[in-house]
């Protein structure tokens, strides 16, 4: 066996100095960039240029040689540092693809993308076969250089486009949207034509039976990946974030993932780099990979690597080649057909899909730009020896003329895209559930023990998560059984039952049994805390140890002393690390019958629970809450209306006497009050009906008017940490026990939140 020579401590010390001084240079004129508005990409690939022989090499050749030595090895040392910021670059536009977005706005995204690619890639062709042969690395290979200038001038950046959209605060306009999922499709469309003519570029023809061979291998990719690959890549993410957990172990599964989808697309003769965006695409779509994960990952890579990687871009760029009349001339007429040929593909296929004329004109301006996707393309032409030095900067210089346009060129004509009456409602109520209690929920866990409450608490969270991307874990849990009781199998279609009454597109349904050793509790809670952000369960409040009639009596000591729920539920309510919401029925089959059962039974699991209308009670100061939002939310997706309800409490004697001028303002204010609610559940689009009464006992008078108008009664409360049960404050758990019909509770500890309803 040979024997391997040791990397030097002179190649290993040359290492550390480039990476080192490349990283400096390149953010600190990445920020300068940014400072002037400009993409900090131009400002790294400028570091190399600095660095490179544009300059130093120009200004004192002797430094610039001690530093990049020409010597292969110590070039390729540095060539595969920069590799890690591509792979890594591509992951990130993976994770940033959204095929929801393209899917949502596909019809009108796919026509302009078409235009955006088909022209710019023709005329690239055409380009590139007038291109004086000077310029064409293998001269033999005419056809693989034009189809590579043609994909180097259909392609987009994603990235710049949507900083710019992101600055201007235009990311969620329709213009903006649409915008977007061209772009992407563009891109995705570019890395499959980078794929295959990197394929004939490494058989050096081009015949129809290699172009079919290159578009199989593609195309397989794809298929597998977006289909086994995607089920696989979520059931290890969920299993590794299972049983290791934390940021650390889902970033190394991401990076473990580019880098084998790397080496397959590798080994079939494409490019590595559409393993690493594949990659990106699959792991972007759990939601288990939630955003704070991947903002961890985007700080190493745009922090990092990226920087280096486009200074050693800028390094290969000779701006002293620009200097003859014949290069500068082929480079003015690349810019000229790789600008006119995107703004005219976009703009006729934006035309022909009915969009407006300043519309058509930013969506040109924003795909105008080519930024890091044109320089990636760049690079690997060079590495599979398609492009000549001086190619490789002409089509460099192309990206960054091309990103410095796009920003100023947006601003312009997005300023003058007027916006519409739907839009702006569409804006309205997208902000509002951004900044809610549910459009921020990503992991919930469900916990059913089969009884008529967890199979009501799935209904509520189907409805409460319809469109939302939420991935729910539903835990059953199962009693030990003989193998002859009938319980055994009962539980198993309960789980089934419960899953499919969820109606949640993606969820993760596991069984828990009971132990012998009644260690259950710590199961459940051990699950409970392992990152979700919400945590619902079915539970049966304790029946009512008093008339219903006769007002609460806050004893602190009897309060804490009777358990609210079953000890399992009291445990978890005390003891979850995140908000809790928590469902319960009515008692007696008499209250049953007064919340909507047809047959005057209590309902059995799996048997339909009507809910006419959702009633939120409001006290305090805070009625736009999460207990609001969640009512809202069930309501508009059941179609039902939601009546916001609030008592002013006033003395049995003043109510005898009539009302005085302090329960006048007092009505007034709850006017005032409930009008806000309401205001807040319209602009969600549910239908909402307000009314403010006067009771001496608000609570009782609650639970009368749900006898007489029965329905879903949504409440929301912080816990308070009393020993041995749960409590949510008196008000709370009496209309709890007392409650005539189903009750939706959403609870958080005290230091998740401030009180914002009814007990806090």
């Amino acid at each position: 066996m040979p024997t391997i020579k040791p990397l030097g401590g002179q190649e290993l010390l040359l290492l550390l100095v480039q990476f080192g001084l490349l990283l400096l240079v390149a953010r600190t004129l990445g920020e300068v960039a940014r400072r002037f508005r400009l993409p900090s990409v131009v400002g790294e690939l400028l570091a190399g240029i600095v660095l490179g022989p544009s300059l130093l090499g120009a200004v004192a050749p002797g430094v610039f040689h001690a530093i990049f030595p020409s010597r292969p090895e110590q070039v390729h040392l540095l060539e595969a540092v920069s590799w890690l910021g591509v792979l890594m670059l591509l992951v990130l536009t993976g994770l940033e693809t959204d095929l929801e977005l393209i899917a949502r706005k596909g019809k009108g995204a796919l026509g302009i993308s078409l235009g955006g690619i088909v022209l710019p890639f023709v005329s690239g062709v055409a380009l590139g076969f007038v291109i004086p042969g000077t310029f064409v690395a293998r001269a033999g290979e005419r056809g693989v250089f034009a189809l590579f200038v043609g994909t180097a001038l259909s392609i987009s950046a994603i990235p710049v486009i949507a900083k710019v959209l992101m600055d201007m605060d235009l990311i969620r306009r329709d213009i903006g949207q649409i915008t977007l999922a061209a772009g992407m499709i563009d891109d995705t469309t570019g890395w499959i034509l980078l794929s295959v003519v990197a394929g004939l570029a490494a058989r050096g023809v081009v015949d129809p039976a290699s172009v079919g061979k290159s578009i199989a291998s593609v195309v397989g990719v794809l298929v597998l990946s977006l289909t086994v690959g995607r089920r696989l890549v979520a059931a290890l993410i969920r299993a590794v974030d299972n049983r290791i957990g934390g940021d650390m172990a889902k970033i190394t599964v991401l990076v473990l993932l580019a880098l084998a989808f790397g080496s397959l697309t590798q080994f079939l003769g494409l490019e590595a780099v559409l393993g690493a965006f594949i990659a990106g695409i699959l792991v972007g779509r759990v939601r288990r990979f939630d955003y704070h994960v991947a903002e961890s990952f985007r700080v190493v890579a745009l922090g990092i690597f990226a920087p280096v990687f486009f200074a050693v871009s800028g390094l290969r760029v000779d701006l002293a080649q620009l200097v003859h009349p014949e290069v500068l001339l082929v480079a003015a007429i690349v810019l000229a057909v790789a600008i006119l040929g995107k703004f005219a593909g976009v703009y006729l296929g934006a035309r022909l899909t009915r969009l407006g004329h300043w519309e058509a004109l930013s969506l040109g301006a924003g795909m105008n730009a080519r930024g890091a996707m044109e320089i990636i393309v760049a690079t690997i032409g060079l590495s599979l020896g398609i492009l000549t030095a001086k190619m490789y900067s002409i089509i460099l210089l192309t990206a960054i003329a091309t990103s410095l346009m796009a920003p100023p060129l947006l601003r312009w004509t997005m300023g003058r895209v007027e916006m519409g009456e739907e839009e702006r409602r569409r804006l309205q109520t997208e902000d509002l559930r951004r900044e809610g209690f549910v459009g921020n929920l990503k992991r919930v866990l469900l916990v059913s023990s089969g009884d008529a409450a967890s199979h009501l608490a799935a209904r509520l969270v189907g409805l409460m998560l319809s469109g939302e991307d939420v991935e729910v874990t539903t835990m059953q849990l199962e009693a030990s059984a003989d193998p002859g009781d009938e319980r055994a199998g009962a539980d198993g279609r309960d789980l089934e039952q419960v899953v499919e009454e969820l109606s949640v597109e993606s969820h993760n349904a596991r069984t828990l049994t009971l132990p012998d050793d009644g260690r259950l509790e710590q199961d459940v809670l051990a699950e409970a805390e392992k990152g979700y952000d919400l945590v619902v369960i079915g539970a049966q409040p304790s029946a009512p140890g008093h008339d219903a009639r006769s007002r609460p009596k806050p004893r602190k000591n009897s309060s804490s002393q009777v358990p609210l729920f079953s000890e399992l539920a009291d445990q978890l309510i005390h003891r979850a690390p995140c908000p809790i919401f928590i469902v319960t029925t009515p008692h007696s089959s008499e209250d049953a019958l007064q919340a909507g059962a047809d047959n005057g039974q209590r309902a059995r699991p799996g048997d339909p629970i009507d809910l006419p209308r959702v009633l939120l009670p409001v006290w305090g100061s805070h009625g736009v809450s999460w207990g609001a939002e969640i009512g809202f939310s069930i309501a508009r997706q059941s179609e039902i209306e939601v009546d916001v309800l609030h008592w002013v409490s006033a003395p049995r004697r003043r109510l005898r006497a009539g009302w005085d001028d302090a329960t006048r303002s007092a009505v007034d204010i709850g006017e005032d009050f409930v009008g806000k609610v309401a205001e807040f559940g319209e602009r969600l689009e549910a239908r909402v009906r307000t009314e403010v009464n006067v009771a001496a006992v608000p609570e009782q008078a609650f639970i009368e008017h749900a006898r007489r108008h029965p329905g879903l009664i949504v409440l929301e409360s912080t816990r308070s940490p009393v020993r041995r049960r749960a409590f949510f404050g008196h008000e709370v758990d009496y209309l709890l026990r007392h409650a005539p019909c189903p009750v939706a509770l959403i609870s958080a500890p005290q230091t998740h939140r401030s009180a914002s309803g009814p007990g806090g």
